[in-house]
């Protein structure tokens, strides 16, 4: 009676973990799917203007197209590292812009390929302060603070994200939107390896949650192995 009473314990600690592991991933997938289908329906909706970006919320406006007058910053600019274009290793260039309105936002200017070694900085294209007009993707941090792998929104040791970090370190203000640069009416200033959308899939959530519920039917088939083999061994002794 005592191993089955241990027996029973542990199963119940094990497949309540299981489950818990399976409600864990299959959030997961939830949270995932629905910003892939957010994606997929804003980036097909007509292009806004700054004013949308305070009119609309912010699943009105992540990942719609933008088109915004006003002059890069070039003493402002950002290399990121660990960037990589089909297989090479390069930086994402990162330039503050600043509207006709006044108000500031940081553009994703694309990838480029890294220097020759660690000493030969990368080829950047120059950008200059000439009024244009820029044709972008707004990227949300809130929403992009629940898509791995964006690198504005991963923490960094101080909690809180690259955006934030990069504005303290200036010592500016921008706004909580940034801008994955398309077009520029200077075509000189378009990347040649623009910041490209996140792959639209569901990844492997839904199937790990259903691999634990199979993990926690396998813990209780196995408590139920052992109450069979005691309740048979305490048979046999009678």
């Amino acid at each position: 009676m005592k191993r089955i009473v241990g027996a029973s314990l542990l199963a119940i600690i094990l497949a309540a973990l299981c489950i818990q592991g399976a409600r864990w991933q299959f959030d997961r997938h939830e949270v995932r799917h629905a910003k892939n289908e957010l994606i997929r329906a804003n980036i097909v909706k007509p292009a806004i203007g700054e004013a949308d970006l305070v009119g609309l919320q912010a699943d009105d406006v992540a990942w719609r197209t933008i088109k915004i007058s006003g002059s890069f910053m070039p003493e402002s600019e950002i290399l990121i590292r660990n960037r990589y274009h089909e297989g090479q290793y390069g930086f994402g260039v990162v330039t503050l812009f600043q509207s006709s309105s006044g108000k500031k936002y940081w553009v994703d200017r694309g990838w480029v390929i890294a220097g020759k070694d660690a000493l030969t900085p990368p080829d950047v294209k120059p950008v200059n302060t000439d009024e244009i007009t820029i044709e972008a993707r707004v990227r949300v941090e809130s929403i992009e603070s629940q898509i791995s792998g964006t690198v504005f929104a991963v923490p960094g040791n101080d909690g809180k994200s690259q955006l934030a970090r990069w504005n303290n370190e200036r010592s500016i203000l921008t706004e909580p939107f940034y801008f994955d640069l398309v077009n520029a009416t200077k075509s000189e200033f378009n990347p040649d390896v623009p910041a490209s959308l996140p792959e639209l899939s569901d990844g492997p959530h839904l199937a790990y949650s259903v691999q634990w519920w199979l993990f926690a039917g396998l813990v209780l088939f196995g408590l139920y192995l052992v109450i069979r083999e005691e309740r048979k061994a305490q048979t046999e002794k009678l």
